[in-house]
C-alpha cells in the first residue's frame, strides 16, 4: 500500500513537472482560449490513455472503515496504520477540475497511539502539499466552450504526531496563572 500512496503523489509530478506538455497543460498556459467540450474529453482521454498506468489507486485503501481503537491494536501492514498518526484516504471529486478525482488523507485518530492506546495529550495532523490541477470554467464569449486555468490546492498526503499548539493565559483571558496551555485543554482559571 506504500507503494500505492507513492503512486498519488507521483500524480502531483506528473501534473506539474511532466517533461512534455500535454495539449491540457498547454491549453491552461494560454489561459483564455476557450476550447469545445469535444476537445476538452479527446485531450483529457489522450492524457489518461498515456499517463492511467501510473495515476492507478487501489480501491481497496479508499474502503478503509477502521476505528482508531482497531488500528491501535494492530499496528502493521501499509505505513499508513503504522504510524502514530494513522490516516485513510478518501476520494474527493470536482467535475470541474483535471484530475477530477484526488485521493486525500483523513486521519483515523483526534490524537496519537502511544502504546497501543490514543494519547489525546498529543494530536494527529494532517500533512498537507500543494498540488496543481487544471479548472475548467465556462467560456465568457461562448457558453458551449470552456477556459481551462492551472489553480493550487492544498491536498492532505498523510497525518503525523505533533504536540498540541500552546496558548499564552494572557491570550486566553485567564488571570490567575502564566502557564501556557495547550489548545486543546479547557481553559478553567
Amino acid at each position: 500500500m506504500t507503494r500505492a500512496a507513492l503512486q498519488m503523489v507521483c500524480l502531483c509530478s506528473l501534473l506539474i513537472f511532466s517533461s512534455h506538455t500535454t495539449g491540457l497543460t498547454a491549453a491552461a498556459a494560454q489561459g483564455s482560449r476557450c476550447i469545445s467540450l469535444d476537445e476538452l474529453n479527446n485531450r483529457t482521454d489522450r492524457f489518461w490513455k498515456t499517463h492511467s498506468n501510473k495515476l492507478s489507486f487501489p480501491q481497496n485503501l479508499l474502503q478503509d472503515a477502521r476505528t482508531c481503537a482497531q488500528t491501535a491494536k494492530q499496528m502493521r501492514g501499509d505505513v499508513s496504520s503504522r504510524s502514530l498518526a494513522p490516516w485513510r484516504y478518501s476520494l474527493n471529486q470536482d467535475v470541474d477540475r483535471f484530475p477530477r478525482e484526488i485521493a486525500f488523507a483523513e486521519c483515523v485518530c483526534q490524537g496519537c497511539i502511544i502504546n497501543q492506546h490514543e494519547d489525546l495529550s498529543y494530536n494527529s495532523v494532517p500533512v498537507l502539499a500543494q498540488l496543481m490541477v487544471l479548472k475548467k470554467t465556462r467560456c465568457p464569449r461562448d457558453p458551449n466552450k470552456y477556459v481551462i486555468k492551472k489553480d493550487f490546492i492544498k491536498v492532505p498526503v498523510a497525518c503525523t504526531c505533533a504536540v498540541p499548539r500552546l496558548i499564552s493565559s494572557e491570550s486566553a483571558s485567564c488571570p490567575c496563572t502564566s502557564i501556557p496551555r495547550p489548545v486543546s485543554e479547557p481553559q478553567n482559571c
